[in-house]
């Protein structure tokens, strides 16, 4: 039957993901991304070990992304704080950075990068640095007008539904999955069970025409700042992609 076959892709497909990672998954989990059940899994004691080791590294850096997002969940105009990449997956080297995608309100996206940045300026990974363990990398921003992504394939499905929220002022995680329901095409059983227990709330910040006027003048400064040096980044007044596997387009 068609429904069977597929199910036996996405479970292969599933696989063949985590391996790039190095990631052996739970009985658990390999069914919560392909929604298959699953009878047994291939003996890898070598993956596993890597696993159990990077989950040890993983948790310093856990307690340091909730340190910091406490820190800015202090700023009106962040609505949430996701963290991303590896860690959300608590599959860090030693060497990683940590990973965050920040989500704020319309016409105030420039005013707080600007301000994080200066409130993260000892624990930020800098540009051009290679390795930088357990420092913050704020590589992707959005704001709550510019929650769908572009790009539609497994990889990006798998990032959305990966992404672990720290912060939420107000629903802003059902908006952000609600906003790229695509996903459900890719990972059905992952995409329902993410959205499933969220609520859809409203919180407001009041924009008024002095801050978009700051906003845009401290966009406009920013990029030139950024212009000289800017390679596959995409910026926006309500979007800025600093990730190397660009989400935007």
């Amino acid at each position: 039957m068609a429904w069977l076959r597929n199910l036996s892709l996405l479970h292969n497909k599933t696989l063949q993901y985590f391996d790039k990672y190095d990631y052996p998954l739970t009985k658990e989990e390999l069914e919560y991304w392909s929604g298959a059940k699953v009878q047994r899994l291939p003996n890898r004691p070598k993956l596993e070990k890597i696993r159990k080791q990077r989950e040890k590294y993983s948790l310093l850096k856990w307690g340091i992304a909730y340190a910091q997002a406490a820190k800015l969940a202090k700023l009106p105009f962040i609505a949430a704080i996701f963290v991303t990449g590896s860690l959300a997956m608590s599959n860090c080297k030693k060497s990683d950075d940590i990973d965050l995608m920040i989500i704020t309100y319309p016409n105030t996206l420039w005013i707080a990068r600007l301000i994080v940045t200066i409130l993260l300026f000892k624990s930020r990974r800098t540009p051009n640095v290679k390795f930088a363990p357990n420092k913050i990398c704020t590589n992707l921003w959005l704001d709550t007008k510019n929650l769908k992504l572009k790009i539609k394939n497994l990889y990006i499905a798998h990032e959305i539904l990966q992404a672990k929220c720290i912060f939420d002022r107000g629903g802003v995680q059902y908006q952000f999955l609600k906003q790229n329901s695509w996903v459900k095409d890719c990972l059905p059983n992952a995409y329902r069970q993410s959205i499933g227990n969220l609520k859809f709330k409203i919180y407001n910040l009041n924009s008024n025409f002095k801050l978009q006027i700051l906003n845009y003048i401290l966009f406009f400064i920013q990029y030139l700042y950024m212009l000289p040096k800017k390679t596959t980044e995409k910026v926006g007044l309500g979007y800025a992609f600093f990730h190397p596997k660009n989400l935007s387009s």
